[in-house]
């Protein structure tokens, strides 16, 4: 599958995606559509893509004018593709590849790292990751208050309300929705 920058300072730069259909990336299309909405988001942004894949999203972020993203994959060949795509683009300095599951792998991150200010949580369909992920103390302890989420879920899927976290609009492309919650604590 191709995958390529579609705006911000590296538009139009092809990335490099994991091998097989463990992951899916987010459709040009959606991904445009998304960063449309986040505009007034990504300027400064301290972004956590927590189910990486190719790092497309976060790399969107930081092609944006994002300050710094960590990526996040339990999957090695992911991991290595992402390193492979940071450097393509060269975002080495802003950005952060963890291996590991999410968010349980974010207590390996430095302590005096920034408050996150955008979050990309794009799990498989019908994974339910994304309420482990919201729900958890030590990302909700990493966040600012104010933090955007962004929740890919399929059109069948649902997100109940989870404490620290106001849901906001609903997109549809397609069978895929996007989420957006807003942490109010």
């Amino acid at each position: 599958m191709t995958v390529r920058i579609i705006s911000g300072n590296r538009r139009g730069a092809h990335l490099d995606t994991p091998e097989g259909m463990a992951t899916r990336p987010l459709r040009d299309r959606v991904r445009q559509a998304l960063f449309n909405i986040l505009r007034p988001h990504t300027r400064e942004a301290v972004v956590y893509d927590a189910f990486a894949g190719s790092g497309a999203v976060g790399l969107e972020a930081l092609s944006n004018g994002a300050r710094s993203a960590v990526f996040v994959d339990m999957s090695r060949e992911a991991t290595a593709v992402i390193r492979r795509n940071v450097t393509k683009l060269r975002f080495e300095k802003q950005s952060t590849i963890l291996e590991g599951p999410s968010p349980a792998i974010l207590a390996s991150l430095d302590k005096k790292h920034p408050p996150f200010t955008l979050l990309f949580l794009m799990p498989p369909y019908h994974s339910g990751l994304c309420i482990p992920v919201l729900e958890s103390l030590e990302l909700q302890r990493r966040c600012d208050h104010g933090c955007l989420a962004v929740c890919e879920i399929h059109e069948d899927e649902s997100i109940p309300p989870i404490e620290g976290w106001l849901p906001g609009e609903e997109r549809q492309y397609g069978i895929t929705r996007l989420l957006f919650l807003t942490r109010n604590s």
